[in-house]
C-alpha cells in the first residue's frame, strides 16, 4: 500500500503506514495547506512505508523522519527494534525480564542483575555492538567495585555473583538470537570469573552416624525447653532438624510448609510455596511422620515461627556444639547425597529436591570413598594357579613394539 493524498476542504491530508517488526502496522497522517508540500510529504511517506515494510530503516532515517515530523519519538522507539541489531540493551533487558519463567524470587533477582549489567554497558548501546570484551569489562567492574546509583555504597562482588550476572547476559543475548536480532551470542564463549580459594564454599555432608549424633544432642537440648527462645528454637530443635535432614527442603520452603498439606495416607507433604513456584511433594520419614501425627487435625505452619536468619544461626550453633563446622543449607546437600546412596533414580531424586537441571543435582551430591569398585575389574582379580610375581621382560627392539601398535 502506498501513501495517499486526500483533499479536506482547502487543505490536503497525507496518510501512510508504519510497518512494525511484529508484523503489525500503524496509520499516520499529516495535514497541510499546500498541495506541493503534500506531494513532498507523500514522497517521503512512500519511502517510510517501503523501508519499514522491509525493515531497512537506519538510525539516520529515523532522525530524518522525526525532524520532518513524520514520526514521533514513540514511533522511533518502536521502529528501533528491527532485526539489524539496533535494539538497545535497555529494550533487550525488558524483554528478558518478561521471558523468565522461573520462580518469583529468582525472577526478581535476575531483574536486578540484568539492570546492573545494562547500567555498566550502557542502556542506549545497541545489542549488535556488544562484544566479548564487554563481558570481560563487566567482570572487572563488578570485582573492583560498582555503585548502582550515586547514593549507594560501592560494592565489590564475589566471583559466584559475577558469574550469575554473566549467565543473565548470555541468556539475554540468546533470546535476541532467537528473535533474529543478532546472528551469534557475543558472550557465547565467555568464561566465568575464576573463584578464589577464599571464596570457595566447602560443603559438609554428614554420615548417618553423624546425623544420629546431631539429633541425639538436639533431644537433650529440647529437654531444656525455652519457649520462644530463638537460640533453642523454642525447644523444637529435633523437629527442625528432621525437616531439613529428612526432606532436603530449602529454608523458606520448610518454613512455609503447612499441616493441612500433609497427606496422612501416603505419608507425603505437598509444598505449594517453592523456589521455582512449582508445587512438589516430599516424603515424610517414619520418625518425622510420627512426630507430626500427634498434631493431626491442626492447621497452619508445621514449624514454629522464627525469623529465617534466627533459624540458620540457631542450627549452625547446634552443629558447632556437635563438632561440625557447617551451615544449615548443608543439610540439603546431605539429603541429596544420602538419597542417591539409597539407589534412588536421578529423575525421582530431582522430583524431591525440586531441581530442574541434573547438573544442579550433581552440585548437591558429594560421593565418598567406600568400596573398592576397581576389584570388580577382571584384570584386577587374582587368578588361582598363576604366579603372582611373573618377571616382566624388557623390550629390546622398539620397532617390534611400533609394529604391534600399528
Amino acid at each position: 500500500m502506498a501513501a495517499n493524498i486526500t483533499k479536506q476542504g482547502s487543505k490536503w491530508r497525507v496518510r501512510w503506514r508504519l510497518y512494525l517488526p511484529d508484523d503489525t502496522w500503524l496509520e499516520r497522517s499529516r495535514l497541510t495547506t499546500d498541495k506541493g508540500q503534500a506531494r513532498e510529504i507523500k514522497a517521503m511517506a512512500d519511502l517510510i512505508e517501503i523501508k519499514t515494510m522491509h525493515q531497512e530503516s537506519t538510525v539516520a532515517d529515523l532522525e530524518h523522519w522525526q525532524r520532518h515530523r513524520l514520526i514521533s519519538r514513540q514511533d522511533a522507539a518502536l521502529l528501533n527494534t528491527y532485526k539489524d541489531a539496533r535494539k538497545t540493551l535497555a529494550q533487550a533487558a525488558e524483554e528478558y525480564k518478561i521471558s523468565n519463567d522461573c520462580g518469583k524470587e529468582e525472577t526478581e533477582a535476575r531483574a536486578v542483575r540484568i539492570d546492573r549489567l545494562v547500567a555498566i554497558l550502557g542502556p542506549e548501546r545497541s545489542v549488535g555492538d556488544i562484544r566479548h570484551s564487554d563481558g570481560e569489562r563487566v567482570k572487572t567492574v563488578l570485582r573492583d567495585g560498582w555503585k548502582d546509583n550515586k547514593d549507594a555504597k560501592e560494592k565489590k562482588y564475589k566471583a559466584v555473583t559475577i558469574n550469575k550476572h554473566l549467565q543473565d547476559g548470555k541468556r539475554m543475548f540468546t533470546l535476541q538470537m532467537a528473535e533474529g536480532v543478532i546472528e551469534h551470542n557475543p558472550w557465547g564463549v565467555l568464561k566465568g570469573a575464576k573463584i578464589p580459594k577464599d571464596e570457595v564454599i566447602a560443603h559438609t555432608v554428614l554420615s548417618h552416624d553423624d546425623i544420629a549424633k546431631v539429633l541425639a544432642e538436639a533431644e537433650k537440648s529440647d529437654r531444656r525447653i525455652e519457649p520462644g527462645n530463638p537460640a533453642s528454637l523454642g525447644g523444637n530443635m529435633v523437629l527442625f532438624l528432621l525437616m531439613f535432614f529428612g526432606t532436603g527442603l530449602r529454608r523458606k520452603e520448610a518454613m512455609a510448609a503447612k499441616m493441612e498439606n500433609i497427606d496422612w495416607q501416603s505419608r507425603s507433604l505437598l509444598l505449594t510455596i517453592t523456589k521455582n513456584d512449582e508445587a512438589r511433594s516430599v516424603g515424610l520419614g517414619e520418625r518425622l511422620y510420627s512426630l507430626l501425627l500427634a498434631r493431626k487435625g491442626e492447621t497452619g505452619f508445621i514449624l514454629p515461627r522464627f525469623y529465617l536468619n534466627s533459624v540458620s544461626r540457631a542450627i549452625s550453633r547446634h552443629f558447632k556444639r556437635c563438632g561440625f563446622n557447617m551451615r544449615l543449607h548443608d543439610a540439603r546437600h546431605t539429603y541429596a547425597t544420602r538419597l542417591l546412596d539409597l539407589g534412588v533414580l536421578r529423575h525421582d531424586a530431582m522430583g524431591r529436591t525440586g531441581h530442574k537441571d541434573s547438573r544442579m543435582l550433581d552440585h548437591y551430591t558429594h560421593p565418598e570413598f567406600g568400596e573398592v569398585y576397581e576389584d570388580q575389574f577382571p584384570f584386577m582379580q587374582q587368578t588361582v594357579g598363576v604366579a603372582a610375581e611373573t618377571p616382566i621382560k624388557p623390550v629390546k627392539n622398539m620397532k617390534t613394539v611400533l609394529r604391534v601398535v600399528k
